[in-house]
């Protein structure tokens, strides 16, 4: 677990410079390293939302900004210094994701434009990559792994175990950076809350498969949906393979699922539609 951090937010162009930092460099240990370091100093209250932006999943999900509000921002003058913390942004998003329904968008333009006013230019760069859905920079989740456990000092095995199952690794960024090793084993399978799916690992032959396995069934490959099913009691949720939850749009496998001769239970599977 590392030391204390004081309290305040990061500012917006430290996140930035070590966002280009990792997409400059194809050597996973320097981004490995590089995202470490940020972290470290990162307050423990703005972890999981610096994880976040990092990774370019920002805490509260689809923004809903696409390019007809984002482009005018690029004839904005960028500011000459930067000002802009984590926590302005955070805001920002907040408000825009309030900010719907008839008549909102001159008001989700004024959000936007008020934020990128006090954007430098690559802030501001940076910031439409975010809120659009594309930033590419080599910081996905695999990389962030092993950042959070080398800034906290906690193994690597520790922080994937946890993240798999809290399905959150932002959350769990959070903890092991304020908690370390023992908040993170407190972190187990929850009925309802999704965990990371389950991938398939290939074998040289059926043979192999049959050696590694033991007793096996073998099924036809039909290509469905992959979801998540969870029940405890008549309480039954969905969820896709990115934990995005779609229970209301899948009646009829709500339907089977509390069907079920049980009291709790997690599947993970594929659905199939028919005509």
């Amino acid at each position: 677990m590392r030391e204390a951090v004081a309290r305040g937010s990061l500012p917006l162009a430290d996140l930035v410079a070590t966002s280009a930092a990792v997409a400059s460099t194809r050597a996973r240990s320097s981004k490995v390293a590089t995202l470490a370091a940020l972290l470290e100093r990162v307050p423990t209250d703005e972890v999981a939302v610096v994880v976040g932006f990092l990774v370019g999943a920002p805490r509260q999900g689809r923004v809903g900004v696409g390019w007809a509000l984002l482009g005018p921002t690029v004839d904005l003058d960028p500011a000459s210094e930067a000002s802009l913390t984590v926590a302005d942004v955070d805001a920002a998003i907040d408000e825009l994701q309030r900010t719907i329904g008839a008549g909102s968008t001159a008001a989700r333009r004024g959000i936007v434009d008020d934020l990128f006013v006090r954007a430098t230019a690559d802030e501001a760069d940076f910031l439409r990559r975010l809120l659009i859905g594309d930033l590419r920079q080599g910081a996905l989740e695999g990389v962030m792994t092993d950042a959070i456990a080398k800034a906290a000092d906690v193994p690597v095995a520790v922080v994937r175990r946890a993240a798999m199952l809290a399905g959150d690794l932002c959350r769990v960024a959070a903890d092991a950076l304020g908690g370390g090793e023992e908040a993170l084993a407190g972190i187990g399978l929850e009925v309802l809350r999704p965990v990371l799916p389950m991938l398939a690992a290939t074998s040289p032959t059926v043979a192999d498969a049959l050696e590694a396995n033991g007793t096996s069934s073998v099924e036809w490959k039909l290509d469905g949906a992959r979801i998540q099913a969870h029940r405890t009691g008549d309480a039954v949720r969905l969820f896709t393979r990115n934990l995005n939850e779609v229970t209301e749009r899948l009646p009829a496998v709500v339907d089977v699922v509390r069907s079920l001769p049980v009291d709790a239970v997690i599947l993970d599977g594929e659905v199939y539609g028919t005509a």
